[in-house]
């Protein structure tokens, strides 16, 4: 009897993972046909590697790198169309994130994604740009500075990772690393598990503010392929070892560069990330946003913008 509903059991397992299976293939292709590339490509023939960008505007070149959870439309959806009234903006989707490929999970620390970065801007012919980096975006854009001294006029951290003092706790985003299921199962239980977490996720992210449904819509969706949740579960295992690594040496950092949180921010500590990082560099400036969550852009687009004018004027003199 035991022998015969055991049998069962496992038909009735196949049946259930190859439907999963199933279901993530199929809403993964409607997700890219809801939301299919907003811009164009550029071919990096040595990193073997095309990142995908939107690009809009003129005058002084702005690039905004987005957060771990994030694609480009994490800018589209909210200051981008404002910025490109006054400045050369150019929005991209990290490596392995959004339409970006990486193929390899070592490309995946800040070190590697700050040399991707650079060489596509030189391949855009983009000189002595203003970085603006969101979230685990701050942590590249500081990993940048670093290694390009002299090729940035400025930058703004925003709401950015600048310290991690203890390897993050990765739980959910584990999957992809183990052998052999990791895969299996990033392919069939991630996304329709990620649909019901993702609402509780934005809220925190937006919290003091309610996350806008499309915004939650569409950031998740294409978070959520497996594809990128896999980039996103590799970057996290690069983070602490990244940021510890280059941490030390921001005093080395001599460009302007604004820091922007929000005093409300459930996602990162404005003291330990925004303060601290305040006080490692030269000539920086600070401001605190009363009210403000992780996703200021959105909530307090108009502070983010005047800061931006104040830096471009400061590096323009």
């Amino acid at each position: 009897m035991f022998p015969h509903l055991l049998y069962r059991l496992m038909i009735l397992l196949i049946f259930v993972f190859v439907a999963l299976f199933l279901f993530t293939h199929f809403k993964t292709k409607v997700i890219e046909s809801n939301y299919p590339p907003a811009g164009k490509f550029v071919s990096l023939e040595n990193e073997d590697i095309s990142l995908h960008y939107v690009r809009a505007g003129s005058g002084v070149p702005v690039v905004m790198l987005h957060g771990r959870d994030g694609t480009l439309q994490e800018f589209t959806l909210s200051i981008f169309d404002d910025l490109s009234g006054y400045y050369d903006v150019i929005a991209l989707d990290r490596p392995g994130y959004g339409y970006s490929s990486c193929s390899d999970p070592e490309k995946l620390s800040t070190k590697a994604q700050a040399k991707i970065i650079n060489e596509a801007l030189k391949t855009l012919d983009i000189e002595k740009p203003i970085l603006i980096g969101h979230s685990y975006g701050g942590a590249v854009m500081l990993q940048y500075l670093l290694d390009y001294p002299g090729q940035v006029r400025g930058a703004i951290s925003l709401a950015g990772v600048a310290y991690v003092d203890e390897p993050p706790d990765k739980s959910f985003y584990a999957l992809p690393e183990y052998p052999f299921i990791g895969p299996f199962l990033t392919h069939t239980i991630v996304l329709p598990a990620g649909t019901f977490l993702a609402p509780n996720i934005y809220s925190q992210a937006f919290y003091p503010a309610e996350a806008p449904e499309k915004y939650v819509e569409v950031i998740s969706s294409l978070y959520l392929r497996p594809g990128q949740f896999t980039a996103t579960a590799y970057e996290l295992s690069a983070m602490h070892d990244s940021v510890n690594a280059i941490s030390p040496d921001y005093e080395q950092i001599n460009i302007p560069v604004t820091i922007i949180f929000g005093d409300s921010d459930k996602m990162l500590d404005h003291e330990k990330d925004g303060e601290r990082l305040y006080n490692a560099l030269s000539g920086a400036s600070y401001i605190l946003i009363q009210d403000g969550g992780h996703k200021i852009h959105h909530t307090h687009p108009n502070i983010i913008i005047e800061a931006l004018h104040d830096l471009v004027e400061l590096t323009t003199k």
